[in-house]
């Protein structure tokens, strides 16, 4: 084994000339290379989910990377900004989308990090496109998330309206009742007057006060001022009329305020899923913005010419050991 190893190595040293000659061609050519070729730049960005809601056991981070991996983000930098003519792509031809989200992916990485931020990372052999498919992609998902979010909150706003509505129809339709009684009985077209001495004839019926001659003078003070603004009806007439209707008329007036009070509720929820739904917000959060990169990312021309010249050597090295025993190989044929 030591004597296999010692012949390759003697083999290899007999040829070095032209194992070094073939590793520095490599290398020159791999130097050239990084001239000729485009150069690739690189823009990245760090950004956090935010405002977003958590559905089953998924993390924010884990739902922000499916809303950024979305056939949807693609589409929207593909027509935002036209990409097709930036990388040549004929758009008459059927298969045109598949080669745009082809290079898409190749360009675009998103990967999750160990801090539950995304990150954003594009390639391109233009600077400022580069930074622009970063801000785009950030921006796409902010759009995706919006529309999302609006079509849930559209629903939302809908159902509240039908329930207003019907809230608002309940009111309308005690006010018709109480128009009515209004319209039939004139005595109750005082308003907050008449209120006041509807409930102290139903407490002194009811028991519910102390009957005081206080109250008897107030309510007959009320009932006075009642028939100066009901002219035609005499005092006795209107007490009448309160002794019969006081009971039904509290009893509506108190679920008027009732539904007044659910009509006022339900609009305010109506107006706060109003709000909700035109709310202007970002679902994502930057922890650093893309740059514009000033030096390309590839190629590097160290490296390529470093990999070019080990890989010649390698080749070189295995190459001339071959043919070297190739010879050997065949001499012994040939002596024989």
């Amino acid at each position: 084994m030591l004597s296999d190893n010692l012949s390759i190595a003697k083999k290899i040293y007999k040829r070095k000339k032209h194992i070094f000659a073939s590793t520095l061609i490599a290398m020159v050519m791999g130097l050239l290379y990084t001239f000729m070729v485009k150069p690739v730049y690189t823009s990245m960005a760090y950004v956090y989910p935010s405002s977003l809601a958590t559905y089953g056991q998924e993390s924010q981070t884990e739902q922000l990377l499916q809303f950024l991996e979305s056939t949807e983000i693609q589409l929207y930098l593909i027509h935002q900004l036209n990409l097709a003519k930036h990388y040549q792509i004929d758009t008459t031809k059927e298969n045109h989308l598949q080669k745009l989200k082809y290079i898409l992916d190749e360009k675009i990485k998103i990967s999750k990090t160990k801090y539950e931020s995304v990150e954003i990372k594009a390639d391109d052999f233009n600077a400022d496109t580069a930074k622009l498919l970063v801000n785009s992609v950030v921006n796409g998902v902010n759009w995706l998330i919006e529309k999302e979010h609006k079509e849930k909150y559209s629903e939302t706003v809908k159902n509240s309206l039908i329930y207003l509505e019907h809230k608002k129809h309940q009111v309308d339709s005690t006010q018709n009742l109480l128009n009515e009684l209004n319209k039939k009985y004139e005595y109750l077209n005082v308003g907050i007057q008449l209120k006041d001495v509807v409930k102290n004839q139903y407490k002194m019926q009811s028991g519910g006060s102390n009957n005081s001659l206080t109250d008897f003078i107030n309510m007959s003070e009320q009932l006075k001022g009642i028939e100066n603004e009901n002219k035609g009806k005499s005092l006795s007439e209107l007490f009448t009329s309160i002794n019969n209707y006081s009971l039904q008329y509290g009893k509506l007036t108190t679920y008027f305020e009732d539904q007044v009070k659910g009509w006022t509720q339900a609009n305010d929820d109506y107006q706060k899923n109003v709000f909700e739904y035109n709310r202007k917000i970002n679902f994502v959060a930057m922890a650093s913005v893309p740059l514009k990169p000033l030096t390309p990312s590839w190629p590097k021309r160290w490296v390529v010419m470093f990999v070019c010249g080990i890989a010649v050597f390698i080749l070189s090295c295995i190459y001339f050991v071959y043919i070297d025993n190739l010879k050997q190989a065949y001499a012994k044929i040939t002596e024989e």
